[in-house]
């Protein structure tokens, strides 16, 4: 069964700069230049009988590239990153950053294992 964990470990092995909701600006560091990925997810967790948990996660990549839409690194998200998770994709301009970015939404289904204590 796959796990988001599993997905994440794939969006890294494209070796663009990812962050959990954003990139933080800070005296020392600054926001990358694109192309980037920002993640972001929310959990729901059901079937709590002592033995397992099922944890829903309804989560997004959000692929961030310069002025226009980049179909090779699309082409790698949806052929590495995503290739056995179904997926709804959409594609928005965001004209005062200059940016395009590409999102794929997708739940997974995981289970969480034996509760303790």
């Amino acid at each position: 069964m796959l796990t988001f964990e599993e997905v994440l470990e794939r969006a890294k092995a494209l070796k663009l700069p990812i962050a959990e909701y954003e990139f933080k600006k800070t005296n020392k560091t600054s926001v990358p230049d694109p192309p980037y990925i920002i993640y972001m997810l929310e959990e729901g967790q059901h079937g709590d009988d002592q033995k397992n948990r099922i944890r829903e996660i309804n989560a997004s990549l959000e692929l961030y590239t310069d002025r226009n839409p980049d179909k090779a690194l699309e082409e790698k998200m949806e052929n590495k990153v995503l290739h056995d998770v179904a997926f709804r994709k959409y594609q928005v301009k965001i004209n005062s950053e200059n940016m395009v970015q590409t999102a794929y939404e997708f739940t997974i289904v995981q289970k969480k294992g034996k509760k303790h204590g």
